[in-house]
């Protein structure tokens, strides 16, 4: 049993503009170190322009960062991903920022809404190479099984050094759907020296969160661009995500871990 689990905050819709949604470097600086006071130990930020959109042009980001370090300790995770026309180049350059630790790897392609979300494996070589550059761990994101076949070839050619993270991606469209039998057979398909988290799309309620962590998930995660509310408790902000599903983790036996105890488990620089 892991006794601390990891919280993961992704605080920013994809949407753009829309209620409580935060998009100026102020106001998501502002939102994680509340959650993070709250319990939160990691944050997954995209490079995103005033309107949401994702961009090449990264100085909101690291604006962003500068402002959530000076006042928090959080482990801020980059991400490559979402769905755009940016080149791999350009979708790895929030990993070059100072205050990265973590870095969010799609392990693979998908069908996604009406749109093909392209993750190459010349792009996936790319983007280790730039976190390795960079000092940061990758965290594979698992939308499929085929790309835990990916991550296979990836640590059998060295690529990626032990530990091994990972993040199996649910309810998606048209990703996984979430059950217990498949997240069973997936974590059966994970290489020795692995540890896995769990990220639901649309989800309204913790449960699957919950199961999940019964099962030996040591990283969940909340937040707008996942899911906006939650109808169980009421809530549509992200601390009030965070404080609830604080609760009900708690409520398991388990606590959250700190960011320091964070850094520890993912085995971070």
């Amino acid at each position: 049993m892991n006794s601390k689990i990891i919280l993961a905050l992704a605080p920013v819709g994809g949407w753009g503009k829309g209620k409580n949604n935060p998009l100026t470097p102020e106001e998501i600086a502002k939102e994680v170190i509340q959650c993070t006071e709250a319990g939160a130990s990691l944050v997954h930020l995209h490079a995103r322009d005033e309107d949401g959109e994702l961009t090449a042009d990264i100085s909101y980001f690291s604006h962003t960062t500068k402002l959530i370090r000076e006042k928090s300790s959080i482990i801020i995770e980059a991400s490559t991903g979402g769905l755009s026309s940016l080149t791999s180049q350009e979708r790895a350059l929030p990993l070059q920022n100072q205050h990265a630790e973590n870095g969010s790897l799609n392990m693979g392609s998908l069908n996604f809404l009406d749109e093909v979300y392209i993750n190459r494996l010349p792009d996936i070589r790319y983007w280790i190479g730039e976190m390795n550059r960079n000092q940061i761990k990758p965290c594979m994101e698992i939308f499929d099984t085929s790309h835990i076949r990916i991550a296979h070839l990836a640590i059998q050619e060295g690529w990626i050094k032990p530990s091994y993270n990972f993040n199996f991606i649910f309810n998606y469209q048209w990703g996984m759907k979430f059950s217990l039998p498949l997240l069973q057979v997936l974590v059966d398909m994970l290489p020795k020296n692995s540890q896995w988290g769990v990220v639901f799309g649309n989800n309204q309620d913790f449960k699957n969160h919950l199961k999940s962590i019964l099962l030996g998930a040591i990283m969940v995660r909340v937040g707008f661009e996942d899911s906006t509310i939650c109808n169980d408790h009421n809530v549509s902000s992200n601390l009030g995500l965070v404080e609830e599903i604080r609760k009900e983790i708690e409520s398991l036996g388990y606590n959250l871990a700190s960011p320091e105890e964070a850094r520890r488990i993912l085995s971070l620089r």
